[in-house]
């Protein structure tokens, strides 16, 4: 039995497929580890992003946009489940007593490594409202084995409301729920434009009925890689993969227009957590929680 709990993506969901006679696609893209000052329109053009760029221009920024953890696992599992970390349990990634016991100053409470089957979200809320429910790319909330402390390993995609399940890095498909970050093929090295060549093929096969996508990229979490063309055109690593994300999410824009179902689709994207390095005026970066750490980017067009 689902846990339904109240939450804000839920909320909005539901919301939206009640006041639409059609029900509007929702296609959510998921950055990973890139920080707000990670694109071009939040930092006066050091970085490349043309594509966030006209986003930006077209759709509706959201410049004080926070998640709800600093880092991966917790902030996937409050942005699929709607929960804060103390209804999940997902409060770290793996375990909470990482770092030199001698300087801890509380007792760490005991960590989930993954969400539980029994709590709903987003796509088990939008699949019972009568969408089709895809997922492609980082998953990061199933462990195989998991023992912690608090109740395991946690659940895959396709027990979590998806219909289609797809991750790689670039180089074939991944066995569902696996977990790492390495280069795949010189021509998609972070698998970002395989991740949305298979999102693409989803929305072309269930265009004509309401579908819900996840699209959750490993890029720009390191290690950091890009294609040649690109580093000869950006020579820093970290710069030149956002290059490449951006370029990737170009892809699902063109294909939406190409089906004839843009007014009927909103994109919604952003990221999971701070970046590395300085993000503007604001302090920390990943893993902390200050503004660097889980102010993101987020745009909706």
């Amino acid at each position: 039995m689902k846990h339904i709990r109240h939450s804000l993506w839920l909320s909005l969901a539901l919301a939206m497929t009640s006041m639409a006679a059609q029900h509007p696609n929702i296609v959510l893209i998921y950055a990973d580890d890139q920080g707000w000052n990670d694109t071009g329109y939040q930092s006066d053009g050091v970085f490349k992003t043309p594509v966030l760029d006209r986003m930006a221009k077209e759709g509706m920024v959201f410049t004080d946009a926070y998640t709800n953890a600093a880092n991966c696992q917790p902030a996937r599992a409050c942005l699929l489940s709607g929960n804060y970390t103390p209804r999940h349990h997902v409060f770290a990634v793996s375990r909470t007593d990482r770092g030199p016991k001698e300087k801890m100053r509380l007792v760490p409470i005991p960590n989930r490594d993954g969400l539980h089957e029994g709590d709903s979200t987003i796509a088990d809320a939008l699949k019972a409202a009568g969408y089709t429910t895809g997922h492609f790319g980082k998953w990061h909330l199933f462990h195989p084995g998991g023992k912690a402390a608090s109740g395991g390993g946690g659940a895959l995609p396709s027990q979590q409301g998806f219909d289609v399940t797809y991750d790689s890095f670039g180089d074939g498909k991944l066995l569902e729920g696996s977990k790492g970050n390495f280069p795949g093929p010189k021509t998609d090295p972070k698998g970002v434009f395989d991740l949305s060549r298979q999102a693409c093929k989803f929305m072309e096969v269930n265009k004509d009925k309401p579908f819900f996508v996840y699209l959750a990229h490993h890029a720009p979490h390191g290690p950091v890689n890009s294609r040649d063309a690109t580093r000869k055109m950006i020579k820093d690593p970290y710069q030149a993969c956002v290059y490449d994300l951006d370029a990737s999410v170009d892809l699902v824009l063109k294909k939406i227009k190409e089906l004839g179902i843009e007014k009927n689709t909103l994109v919604i994207y952003t990221s999971d957590n701070g970046g590395y390095g300085k993000q503007g005026l604001f302090r920390g970066e990943k893993g902390m929680y200050y503004e660097g750490g889980i102010r993101e980017p987020m745009i909706a067009l």
